[in-house]
This record gives structure tokens, C-alpha cells and sequence, in this order.
């Protein structure tokens, strides 16, 4: 049942902060609010409002508006730091440490029904669209690829009243930047990570205006469609694909952060030396080697304002149609990312810089508006969320659970919140990972090799020291464990020294023959 209350500022204060804080009208009351669903990929919480990037200030100003009108939670984490199994866990309900999709998986189509325990669920579209609301998408929501990659979609397409630019290719062809610059001569090309010189690691300026770009085209058809009249509610997503790399974008965003006013994450030699080896150490070298490093965070900061315009594009049209007062919005990221922290480049970590995401709700009458709720949340919570605040009983498959009582209270508390990922290496087959996010630790185990990890965010905020063999935390293990233990109860935890690391006498765990640069 919904508790949430009208506010009483005015129309015209509500102009100040763009949205949503003023009661409905009097004819649309009664009505199911719409849904605008805005996912940004691989953004960080660099983004204004949540300041991630410490003496460096990213330029997100309507992201930072929609947050002056929603709750802003501040402590919310992926599923998994990867696109495809986190997009299929917050669209199924199911996370994918129990169904299987746990990793990344590639294909056309939508290859996660093919997994045992997702055949029959029904997925957050599907839902509204059995509750007789209009199902409408553009770009990137499930796993897609885009040219220059081959062109994919794991769009369901029966779920979707219309999806654009199709449900099979479901993002617009993305121009690239010139050769020259995202292949420089003084550069190692042919050893550059994610392909050499004809790979999609690159980033520079495109010298184009913003019309030209491929989200552009995603926001102008959304905003399109919110000037239409629409005779059901409607669920409306929208995929944009930036941030992701690569990080090309019109030059105008680039000149807003110029090199020499570029900050550089704090960076630790031997940070890895008591946590796993996550085996793209080597990229992170490659930077360092090639002194691109400032130019990384010079052309994601660019990605993360372009992708911010793009946002404000679509909020502008929300605020200008007849929607405005009665349609719910949320702004998620699929993911965080490394900007060169624990030596990575990217995302493929279940440390707090890969789990971590921007993460707003917006609702018509919240008394909460602007406020910021520090509670564990996770991104399996969208799905239940949005179906308690349109008012239908929940399905009885979902992992999450409703933020309703946070939306009304922020203080109220959340149990921990559950990362997983299968990495690549360094066994044959593998190696899987459970992260635990709480409110002051994080705690992670890969049960393959036997490590444990655990990092207390009070005193350790970038995560440097690996507590979890002290003595003094076996409760806090103990309590983190039980977490995993309740989603996944055939999980084990062996006696003795994780595989490839010696144990001293103080709790210390070190990193067999590691080596730092």
C-alpha cells in the first residue's frame, strides 16, 4: 500500500526543481502513473551529485537536477560489473548468482531465457505490459552491441509495444572518431589492449555536434513519444550507451576538462597484493607505459557530461508534456567503473569502484524529494520498487525488495546487498566471486581459491587494507557470510590459507610472488 503523500509546493516552485514535486491533475488522479526508465551505461558515481571523484568536479547538471526531486540513494550496488548478467537480473528479478547468468555472455537475441531458471519468468516489461500498460523502448536496456561491434540485441521483441530503433538491433549506429585520433603515433597501437590498432578501446574528440551521435537519436525518439497521446499508462525506457567505451565524443565536452586541469585517482602500488588478482593488471600497465592515464579520465569525464546532456534532453520533454505530474522516473547505471584504482581500467571487479551506481527515484507527491537515503540497496530492488508504487501485488519470483519504505523514510534499514561475477581466470573454469555490501563493510569470498576479503569503509574508504584474517573480525566475517548463506546456501568456506597467499601471525594476507609497477 502506498503511504507516499502530496507535497505543497506550487506549480511554479516545481519549475525550479524541473519536476514532479506538485500534486497530478484533478482528471488524471485516479489514473496508473507512467514509468520513465533511464539507464546509463557505465557511469560511475563520478556524477555530480554523488562527488565519487575527489578534487575533481564532473559537470552533470541535469542529473543533479532530476536528484534535487528524488531520492538519491547513495549506497546502491549492481547485481554484477558486467552489462549482460546485470541487465537480465534487474529485467528478470532473478539475480544471477541463482540463475547461472553470472557472467558475460554474448549471442543475439535473448540468450538469458536460456538458462534453466529464467524460461518462464515474467521480466519488469512483460509485467506492465500483462497489466495493460504500453510498453515502449529505445537503445540499450538488455545486452546489445552497436556498431563498429556486430550489431545485437537480447531484446525480447513480443514484450514491447514498440522498440526502437528496432528490437533487433536496438541501438543506432554510433560514428567513430578520426583514426588519427584515437590511434596516436606516439602510442603502442599494436599491443594495445581490447584488439591493437583496430580494436574498440580508444578514446578523442569526434568532430561532430551532438545530433550526429547515436543517443541523441535514442532520446529525440523518447521525447517524441511523450508528446503523443497515449490512451494506456506507459513504461518507457530508455538506453543510452554512453559512458560506455568507447569514450568518443563531440569535442565541445572534451574542452570542458582540459589536461592540465585532469585529477588523477589515488593509486596504491601494492593495492593488490592482499585481494585478488582480477588478470587486467596488464591494460592498467599499458597506461602507464603509454602515459595515456590522463587522457582516460579526460575523455570518460567527456562521456559522463555528454551522456548527462542527453539525460537533460529527455527530462526537458518529460517537464514540457502532459505527463509531467504523473509519471514516475528512474535513473540507473548498469555498473561503476575503475578509472585506474586497484590497477584497472573498466568494470569486471566486485570492489566498491565496479558495484557501485548512481541510483534515482523520482515520484509525483514524494514528501522525500531531495533527500538521500545511505542504506544498501541494490539495483534488484527496480523491479518490486516499481511494481508496489503502481499499486499490483508482487511476483513471486523477485530477489529484490521494494525501496517503498525508504522512499517515505530514508533512515529505514536495509539488510546488506549481494555483487557476483565469474572471472575468467585463473582456474580452467574460473573463478566466482560474492561481494556483501553493508552499511560500513564490504565483504567478498571466491570460494574456487578459498580468499576472503573484507574492507571497512569507515577507516578505508578506497579499500587498501584487506582486514578479513584479523581476529578481531571473525564476527563481521561471520555476519557477512550468513548474507550469502541466505541466497546461497550450498555455499562452503574451506579451513586454511586461500590458494596463492601465505596467512601471518597478525591476520596479514599477502599475495604469493606479486609483483607491482
Amino acid at each position: 500500500m502506498r503511504t507516499l503523500s502530496p507535497t505543497s509546493l506550487s506549480k511554479l516552485a516545481t519549475l525550479v526543481l524541473l519536476l514532479h514535486a506538485c500534486s497530478p491533475p484533478e482528471e488524471t488522479t485516479e489514473a496508473k502513473q507512467n514509468i520513465l526508465f533511464i539507464a546509463v551505461d557505465d557511469m560511475n558515481d563520478w556524477a555530480g551529485f554523488l562527488a565519487g571523484h575527489s578534487g575533481m568536479k564532473i559537470h552533470t547538471p541535469n542529473i543533479d537536477r532530476l536528484a534535487t526531486v528524488s531520492m538519491v540513494f547513495t549506497n546502491a550496488h549492481t547485481p554484477a560489473p558486467a552489462c549482460a548478467p546485470t541487465r537480465a537480473a534487474i529485467l528478470t528479478g532473478v539475480h544471477h548468482a541463482r540463475s547461472g547468468a553470472e557472467n558475460v555472455y554474448w549471442g543475439d537475441g535473448p540468450k538469458w531465457r536460456e538458462f534453466e531458471a529464467l524460461k518462464g519468468v515474467v521480466t519488469l516489461e512483460q509485467f506492465f505490459q500483462k497489466n495493460d500498460y504500453k510498453t515502449l523502448g529505445a537503445g540499450k536496456i538488455y545486452h546489445s552491441q552497436a556498431p563498429p561491434w556486430t550489431p545485437t540485441s537480447q531484446v525480447e521483441p513480443a514484450n514491447w509495444d514498440f522498440y526502437y530503433p528496432s528490437p533487433y538491433i536496438s541501438h543506432p549506429f554510433q560514428i567513430r572518431a578520426p583514426d588519427e585520433v584515437i590511434y596516436p603515433e606516439d602510442v603502442d597501437n599494436e599491443n594495445r589492449p581490447g584488439g591493437g590498432a583496430d580494436g574498440w578501446w580508444t578514446w578523442g574528440a569526434i568532430p561532430v555536434p551532438d545530433e550526429k551521435m547515436a543517443d541523441y537519436h535514442i532520446v529525440d525518439w523518447a521525447s517524441y513519444q511523450l508528446q503523443q497521446p497515449h490512451e494506456k499508462p506507459f513504461f518507457l525506457a530508455a538506453g543510452m550507451w554512453k559512458p560506455h567505451d568507447p569514450w568518443e565524443v563531440p569535442q565541445k565536452y572534451f574542452d570542458m576538462y582540459p589536461l592540465e586541469d585532469i585529477v588523477l585517482p589515488e593509486r596504491r602500488k601494492d593495492d593488490l597484493e592482499d585481494a585478488f588478482d582480477h588478470g587486467r593488471r596488464y591494460i592498467m600497465e599499458w597506461v602507464l607505459e603509454n602515459e595515456q592515464w590522463e587522457k582516460i579520465i579526460q575523455s570518460y569525464a567527456a562521456s559522463v557530461t555528454f551522456s548527462d546532456a542527453m539525460v537533460g534532453r529527455l527530462l526537458d520533454a518529460l517537464e514540457q508534456s502532459a505527463y509531467a505530474d504523473n509519471t514516475i522516473v528512474v535513473l540507473w547505471s548498469d555498473h561503476g567503473m575503475h578509472m585506474g584504482e586497484k590497477d584497472n581500467i573498466e568494470k569486471f571487479t566486485l570492489w566498491e569502484r565496479s558495484t557501485r551506481v548512481p541510483l534515482l527515484i523520482s515520484v509525483p507527491g514524494m514528501e522525500q524529494a531531495g533527500s538521500r537515503c545511505d542504506q544498501p540497496v541494490s539495483l534488484m530492488d527496480l523491479y518490486p520498487t516499481l511494481v508496489e508504487l503502481t499499486g499490483f501485488e508482487q511476483p513471486p519470483h523477485l530477489d529484490g525488495e521494494s525501496l517503498l519504505p525508504q522512499l517515505n523514510d530514508p533512515s529505514t534499514e536495509r539488510a546488506p546487498v549481494i555483487s557476483s561475477y565469474k572471472f575468467p581466470n585463473p582456474k580452467p573454469n574460473g573463478v566466482t566471486g560474492h561481494a556483501v555490501r553493508s552499511m560500513r563493510y564490504r565483504y567478498i569470498y571466491y570460494p574456487e581459491i578459498n580468499l576472503e576479503e573484507l574492507y571497512d569503509h569507515a577507516n578505508d574508504p578506497n579499500e587498501w587494507d584487506n582486514i578479513a584474517y584479523k581476529k578481531e573480525n571473525r564476527q563481521v566475517i561471520e555476519e557477512h557470510r550468513n548474507v550469502l548463506l541466505d541466497m546461497l546456501p550450498e555455499l562452503t568456506w574451506k579451513e586454511g590459507p586461500p590458494e596463492g597467499y601465505s596467512i601471518d601471525s597478525n591476520g596479514l594476507v599477502k599475495k604469493n610472488n606479486f609483483e607491482s609497477f
